[in-house]
């Protein structure tokens, strides 16, 4: 079984920006995203040894972390050798956006990538780290107390009673000695488990792995959105959606104010005699459908009318636009590689790979765009 030699590596960091929401790149260009502490192995290590380095954190009492094999990781990568990470667009990013400008880290080229999620994946195996070891009947898994420290540490806390009443402003963490020590202990057993995980399968084919290549130069390089044609959509759907939720509430008496509150829909509905078994887009659109045999009054017709078109995810794709685009007003990370079992991509973010072809009678859509921009 063929399984090259690679450095390890994986960083834990914090954001007032949602990494969910936002997208692994967007993530780290975000000006508030702080890397805590990066966990690293080198293959000819005795095994189980993993060294850290974190910045110093004076409030905590910690100095920086700094080992002199850190320089050993720096000649590694100097000397074009690989490097491996689950999920490695996140610590791709991170590496290029935070601590090659701000730390004068050496770059990583293209082709030293690896990343164990897609080769685990191209096993038809699960993606997350401790699924696959757990599939992999492997006894190391990933540290699941330490997560939820790490889940703590990651994003910002509400200011407490007392730094209220002080006026304390700016962004405030979770953060004290013993939780950066359960962080680091964390990260260091993540390293050590995506290396269990990684030797218990081969490498990726040369052609899978050349794809895999073309896969993150793909998504590094991203694709360019309008900016101003996204914020027009979402000030028009703001006003449309204000517009039909009250129109919603003039059906319903008052009973139901947004088209959101599916529960008391269901219950008007039920009093205007529908029993509708759930409030999915199918079952909506069959009882909407002109060939439909259970006949709706109008203002049942039209209550289903304005749930449907207020939960079109086509309307959904321009907040995930918004929240994934870079200052340079692309989006990157949006392709999967292997993300269905079939080893075909799948589409991440903002889903390019099933955006609606909108068609409007009489309108080329050049022509329908431009005037969305214009208002």
């Amino acid at each position: 079984m063929r399984v090259a030699e690679v450095a390890r590596i994986d960083f834990e960091s914090r954001s007032a920006c949602s990494l969910k929401l936002c997208g692994s790149w967007r993530y780290s260009l975000d000006p508030s995203t702080e890397v805590l502490c990066l966990a690293y192995r080198l293959p000819y290590w005795d095994a189980g040894r993993v060294d850290l380095w974190a910045p110093a954190f004076p409030q905590c009492g910690l100095a920086e972390t700094f080992d002199p094999s850190l320089g050993e990781m720096f000649d590694w990568i100097e000397a074009r050798l690989l490097v491996e990470a689950h999920n490695a667009f996140f610590e791709r990013g991170i590496w290029q956006n935070i601590m090659m400008p701000k730390s004068g880290w050496p770059p990583i080229l293209g082709a030293q990538w690896r990343c164990s999620a897609a080769k685990v994946a191209a096993h038809a195996l699960p993606r997350s780290l401790d699924d696959a070891s757990a599939a992999l009947g492997l006894r190391i898994r990933k540290d699941l107390v330490g997560a939820k420290v790490m889940m703590k540490m990651n994003k910002p806390r509400k200011p407490r009673k007392a730094e209220r009443e002080a006026g304390v402003t700016g962004l405030l963490w979770w953060e004290t000695a013993d939780l950066f020590q359960q962080l680091f202990a964390y990260c260091r057993q993540d390293v050590l488990t995506e290396e269990a995980v990684s030797r218990a399968l081969p490498d990726l084919s040369d052609d899978e792995q050349a794809l895999y290549a073309l896969d993150q130069t793909i998504n590094e390089r991203g694709f360019r959105l309008d900016r101003i044609g996204i914020h027009s959509a979402l000030r028009l759907i703001e006003e449309e959606s204000t517009r039909l939720n009250g129109e919603l509430a003039r059906l319903t008496g008052g009973a139901v104010t947004k088209a959101t509150q599916r529960a008391k829909l269901s219950r008007w509905l039920q009093g205007e005699g529908l029993y509708l078994a759930d409030t999915q887009a199918a079952t909506l659109d069959a009882y909407l459908a002109p060939e439909s045999q259970t006949p709706l009054p109008g203002a049942t017709r039209r209550a289903l009318e304005i749930l449907r078109a207020l939960g079109r995810s086509s309307t959904a794709k321009y907040e995930a636009m918004a929240n994934h685009i870079c200052p340079d007003d692309r989006v990157r990370g949006g392709l999967l590689f292997h993300g269905a079992s079939t080893g075909r991509w799948t589409g991440s973010g903002i889903q390019p790979h099933n955006l609606p072809k909108g068609v409007i009678k009489g309108f080329s859509m050049e022509q329908v765009w431009d005037h969305l921009c214009s208002i």
